[in-house]
């Protein structure tokens, strides 16, 4: 790591000798990075739901720079971020009908800022490669004190997906940010930890009737009671989750190294570890068995992540990285529980365990 702005050059060609600078979120140092993404510079930054790394919309190399420092598919669409009362209706996003502003005012007025993605047609402003050549495109305005500042410095859209290799799990601490893209990015801007944890909720306006694209800590529920009409489930729309319209969809996603496996508590009561093993659970059954188990195996741990749906959110990518920190060869989760608030966990440990 390095505290010499010299060695933060464009993406085009990442730094050499490559070291992120690492920065504290004071104003000074927002401001310094708010600039940076004006200049078409890389800068990493925390987000309610988890560390983002962000390009200037209108920065056609810096966006480029996204793709190559995660190694991600072109034509794997970005989401925009702006600060509160940005107004995206100036030619970044466009309604087709009366409806879809109607669904988008009431949705940003209810959840935003905050970790709801909604995706409309883009606008003649929004170029294509942050789209990944779709006609629509996903933005939010994240709710994270550092990120609010920086979009509000800037002043302009920054796309933003998750600040790690494609494929890998999501940052969500500034340390996972510079182990993971610190031979690759400029800028690292630390802030406090994510408290949602898991990616934002993305929910389709191209239709009439909304849909979920993607789960998160917004649930059909909620939406709904803010629309007055029912929202399709991410489950009803399960057709759509290897659409590249929005991200996170591929099957297998979000994947540490070690072997990730869902399991019962009743299945983990019969299970024979081989090799260093995490359990990770939250309910008392699993737990019970999990100790049982670490009593029988001295290779096996245990983490409890605490008996909600928001905190095994907030703590599981975390968990994820520090099974491979602890070298170990499998994780074994808790099965999670039925309902809409477990969506998004579930969703994430499908991907990883896939």
């Amino acid at each position: 790591m390095t505290t010499d702005s010299a060695n933060a050059s464009k993406v085009g060609a990442w730094p050499s000798p490559p070291h992120a600078t690492l920065l504290g979120a004071t104003p000074a140092n927002i401001e310094r990075c708010a600039k940076a993404l004006v200049q078409g510079q890389l800068v990493a930054f925390p987000t309610e739901t988890v560390f983002g790394l962000g390009a200037a919309v209108n920065q056609a190399e810096a966006v480029a720079g996204i793709f190559k420092a995660k190694g991600r598919p072109a034509d794997h669409p970005l989401i925009a971020h702006a600060s509160p009362g940005f107004d995206w209706a100036d030619g970044w996003i466009q309604f087709n009908h009366s409806t879809q502003q109607q669904q988008f005012e009431a949705l940003t007025r209810a959840f935003w800022p905050g970790p709801l993605t909604l995706v409309l047609p883009k606008g003649s402003r929004m170029p294509s490669q942050v789209t990944g050549g779709q006609d629509s495109v996903g933005i939010r305005c994240p709710s994270h004190s550092v990120a609010k500042a920086l979009l509000c410095a800037a002043g302009v859209p920054v796309a933003a997906p998750s600040a790690n290799r494609f494929g890998k799990v999501s940052p969500t601490r500034a340390v996972h940010v510079m182990a993971e893209l610190g031979d690759r990015i400029p800028w690292v801007l630390d802030g406090d930890i994510p408290e949602v944890g898991i990616e934002s909720t993305i929910v389709s306006l191209l239709e009439k009737s909304p849909r979920i694209l993607r789960p998160g800590a917004i649930t059909a529920q909620q939406l709904g009671e803010v629309l007055g009409q029912p929202v399709e489930g991410f489950i009803k729309s399960s057709a759509l989750q290897n659409n590249p319209r929005v991200s996170g969809a591929l099957e297998k996603h979000y994947s540490p190294d070690a072997k990730v496996r869902v399991i019962t508590a009743l299945g983990l009561g019969e299970f024979t570890p081989v090799g260093s093993t995490l359990c990770v659970g939250w309910g008392d059954a699993f737990l019970t068995r999990a100790d049982a188990l670490r009593t029988r195996h001295p290779h096996v741990m245990v983490e409890a992540l605490g008996n909600s749906p928001n905190e095994v959110a907030k703590n599981l990518y975390a968990t994820l990285r520090q099974a491979d920190e602890l070298n170990c060869s499998q994780v074994l989760f808790e099965q999670p529980g039925i309902g809409e608030e477990w969506e998004g966990v579930a969703d994430r440990l499908k991907r990883a365990s896939a």
